[in-house]
């Protein structure tokens, strides 16, 4: 339909992306940055002044080494203060790449849909059906987050991997780019190198089923793919190891696992999780007496013993809690930013109904449904955000990455009724 003819395409574009810029600059019309990445901004301000990678603790008054979000963002930051160039230049180009990433998930998700043999116009408008998502476009989509960046680029990368699982080999550019692309949202996001990492491993076990040139198709992109992620992540183990003298990603596993398992956890994030004077963090003081003289890892460390300690002292609370967590991850809310309250949408309720249904329908056979082989990469974000959700909380910014499948499924097991 639109391909025939790209005039509508281009204008349905250039609206798509003024819409998302509008969306954007109405939050944010300061072009202020959110609290993880002022963090972060003040580390690299630290790390350019000499003082090390450290952040300013108030409860402790003391500059403090930090490895609780991302590096890489801080490396960019610094980079970017070295240049002199102001700050709501940086956030004024992450809005357009956001709105631009807008066009990249209408588009890929339309050719997902047509790789699944849907008809133009169905696959046009379950594009457009996750391009206007109430997250994709609102909740999550009209504020400062990487998790905007990277929602199209799995998109993307998801439909590239569907190619070289029906054995069609990518140019060296493409995959060079393919490989980037995972490796860039991977350092933006540390949770999604569980999100690629199962859905390389899930594309090469499928290819070694096939002839011998299909896996060579898999794997050559794989290879890079995977030498690439691990280059770009090594200064972070480096720059940790010399912090905390511990090869790690990031401080904040164990943090996150005591949030999500302990007595006043609702099963979702905790936004006073570290106000001192709130119920949990006194709880925390109580049972950990001597957190003041922790280093941060240190911390986290001791977090994930009390959170293991809690599950292992409470097997009946723990299942309640996660009963709780699945029905929070499937209902119909969605994360505001801005202050506690859920907010519940009636699309996001229809999507999550017909997605159960669609996946039910399909593991009972009815009507002779079954899945096929390519389902288990589409599929395979939701059940590694699940699990992330039931290990931690829901975090509605990683259920983010489940929400492409959320939509788009039903309407492949909609075309396989049909045929």
């Amino acid at each position: 339909m639109l391909r025939r003819r790209p005039l509508l395409f281009w204008m349905l574009a250039l609206g798509l992306v003024l819409l998302r810029l509008a969306l954007l600059g109405r939050h944010n019309p300061g072009l202020e940055w959110n609290w993880d990445e002022v963090r972060n901004a003040r580390i690299a301000e630290h790390w350019l002044q000499g003082r090390g990678y450290v952040s300013y603790d108030a409860v402790r008054q003391q500059f403090r080494p930090d490895a609780f979000h991302a590096s890489f963002p801080v490396w960019v930051y610094a980079a970017w203060f070295k240049l002199g160039l102001p700050r709501h230049y940086f956030t004024a180009a992450v809005y357009l790449l956001t709105a631009v990433g807008g066009v990249v998930t209408l588009r890929y998700a339309e050719r997902l849909l047509r790789w699944y043999r849907l008809p133009p116009p169905a696959a046009w408008l379950g594009g457009l059906l996750l391009a206007l998502y109430p997250s994709v476009l609102w909740y999550i989509g009209a504020w400062f987050w990487y998790e905007n960046l990277c929602l199209p680029a799995l998109v993307w990368a998801t439909y590239q991997l569907l190619r070289l699982l029906d054995g069609r080999p990518l140019p060296l550019a493409k995959a060079g780019l393919l490989a980037a692309v995972v490796a860039g949202s991977c350092l933006l996001r540390g949770y999604l190198l569980a999100v690629y990492g199962g859905l390389f491993v899930l594309l090469l076990w499928q290819a070694c089923r096939q002839p011998a040139a299909r896996r060579r198709v898999a794997w050559r992109p794989a290879l890079l793919t995977l030498a690439l992620t691990l280059l770009l992540h090594l200064p972070i183990f480096v720059k940790n190891h010399r912090l905390f003298g511990a090869y790690i990603l990031s401080t904040q596993p164990g943090f996150e696992l005591l949030q999500g398992h302990n007595p006043v956890t609702q099963g979702r994030f905790m936004f006073d999780w570290d106000e001192p004077a709130r119920p949990f963090a006194q709880w925390v003081g109580r049972q950990i007496p001597q957190l003041s003289g922790l280093n941060q890892y240190q911390e986290s460390q001791a977090r994930a013993r009390l959170a293991r300690q809690w599950i292992s002292g409470h097997p009946a609370a723990e299942l309640r809690l996660l009963a709780r967590k699945l029905l929070v991850f499937f209902s119909p809310e969605n994360f505001v930013a801005d202050n506690f309250r859920t907010r519940y949408h009636p699309l996001t309720a229809a999507v999550h109904l017909a997605f159960l249904l669609s996946v039910l329908a399909t593991a009972l056979r009815w009507r002779g449904l079954r899945f096929h082989r390519p389902d288990a990469l589409l599929l395979l974000p939701v059940a590694v955000v699940l699990l992330l959700s039931l290990v931690f909380f829901v975090g509605y910014r990683w259920r983010l990455f489940a929400e492409p499948a959320f939509v788009l499924f039903p309407l492949i097991t909609w075309q396989r009724l049909r045929r």
